[in-house]
């Protein structure tokens, strides 16, 4: 459920609801919670890419070749679940392994017998008769015993849920912006494996590349395996390069990737300055495919971006100031899905949440023991792109200013300072530049809550 010090990405094991409804009681018993105008973020020149790039004479100079992050992608898949490698999932799945996927796509909520205190869109609690509808709508005892795998395609920005229903579970009636069944947004033209439909028929079970749960049919078109392998592997593609770009489809039809997606060419030629791409449409539950016009601009690249510190500097900066979106809400990135959309724009395919995304790494400079001035030599050690780790939260690191100073960039909802000896709780909820003296609800600067450096390079 949602974390009280970053709110961050999500799923620390053994979480519940009744700890955290306890945590919210302290927050508020305390003063904690409110929103201040403090800020940790830095806004000077080294909130510019060329602050970076300029520093690094080697910037340029690959991490890694396209052939071997295809081998650096497989072996993430072999350390975590939670990245599926869809061309080999079998083609018929037991209906007791159904099930079991079904159950742990629920996260906090599997075996939760009550909803907790969530509120819907209006500020209404969530009712008991409401939480059992949606338990009931998972459909578990239509399962078969064995299921037969059907394929679909994403065809528009669509959200991947806990449970399958559509109402909003907000842990604050009023503070609208954590949706606790919120597992992730998925982007147009991204395969997905059906496994199951709810009881209501609205949403299908599904599995991505990096998250499972449960998808609004209607974002869905369904096709036959030998079409949905062109959006698995397609033979010519665009990767959206831009922080976000909407596609123009027809009339007033616009679809929105993030970056990191993969636009499917219907040919690797331009024609007239513009790519010929493919876009899914579902037309009553089936795929189809409108072709459109994308202009060659710096929003798009042929093919995957090249794997270097300055693209890693170039990527995650496009994302600065943007809003914090929990689990892909309001149409932006939280921390974990932030770092995954620059990772995947130069095709490291990294898990979808931070503790996940910190068992794959490929190397990893474990943090545990170290007293502040080790962590602080590991920090300035590390490349470029590294992720750096602290429970529930991932930054991306950028290097060292001129003072030596290391810094990151990353997604964050909030932090805290201690005026007077009294915790202040700030809702800062963006993408930012730091240092790592920020502290969180403990007054553990972040420096010192940090288990892990990671990277794939």
């Amino acid at each position: 459920m949602r974390q009280y010090i970053f709110a961050y990405r999500r799923r620390i094991a053994g979480g519940k609801n009744i700890i955290l409804a306890g945590i919210t009681t302290l927050l508020v018993l305390f003063g904690f919670g409110s929103t201040s105008s403090a800020s940790i973020a830095i806004h000077d020149d080294r909130a510019a890419a060329g602050y970076w790039t300029e520093r690094n004479p080697n910037g340029d100079a690959l991490y890694l070749t396209q052939d071997e992050i295809i081998s650096v992608n497989q072996a993430m898949r072999e350390k975590t679940s939670s990245l599926t490698d869809l061309l080999s999932y079998p083609q018929t799945v037991d209906g007791a392994e159904v099930k079991e996927l079904i159950l742990s796509a629920q996260q906090d909520f599997r075996g939760e017998k009550e909803p907790g205190d969530h509120y819907d869109k209006g500020g209404m609690m969530i009712s008991q008769e409401d939480y059992n509808a949606a338990q009931d709508n998972c459909n578990l005892e239509a399962v078969p015993a064995s299921t037969a795998i059907c394929y679909g395609v994403v065809t528009m920005r669509t959200d991947m849920r806990l449970l399958p229903t559509s109402k909003y579970y907000f842990d604050d009636k009023s503070f609208q912006h954590y949706d606790d069944l919120q597992g992730t947004a998925l982007d147009p033209c991204e395969p997905l494996l059906v496994l199951h439909t709810s009881k209501d028929g609205a949403f299908a079970f599904a599995i991505g590349r990096y998250y499972k749960g449960w998808v609004s049919i209607g974002a869905i078109g369904f096709a036959e395996r030998a079409n949905w392998e062109k959006y698995v592997s397609p033979k010519n593609f665009l990767v959206v390069t831009d922080h976000k770009k909407k596609v123009h489809v027809g009339g007033t039809w616009d679809v929105l990737f993030q970056m990191g997606s993969i636009i499917p060419l219907k040919s690797a030629k331009m024609r007239n300055g513009a790519y010929q791409a493919i876009v899914p449409v579902e037309v009553n539950g089936h795929l189809s495919e409108a072709r459109v016009a994308i202009k060659a601009d710096n929003t798009v690249n042929p093919g995957y971006l090249p794997c270097t510190p300055n693209n890693f500097v170039r990527q995650s900066l496009k994302f600065l100031d943007d809003v914090y979106g929990w689990g892909g809400m309001e149409e932006s990135v939280d921390c974990s899905s932030y770092v995954q959309d620059v990772y995947r724009s130069m095709g490291i395919l990294i898990p979808r949440d931070a503790d996940q995304q910190e068992l794959a790494m490929n190397h990893s400079v474990s943090l545990e023991g170290l007293d502040k001035a080790a962590r602080y030599q590991k920090a300035a050690e590390a490349p470029v792109g590294a992720l750096f780790f602290k429970p529930g939260h991932v930054m991306l690191y950028l290097g060292k200013d001129d003072k030596g100073t290391p810094l990151a960039i990353h997604s964050i909802s909030s932090y805290f300072t201690f005026p007077g000896g009294k915790a202040q709780k700030h809702y800062i909820r963006q993408v930012l530049i730091s240092d790592f003296t920020f502290q969180n609800g403990k007054a553990v600067p972040t420096i010192d809550g940090m288990t892990s450096i990671g990277s794939c390079f």
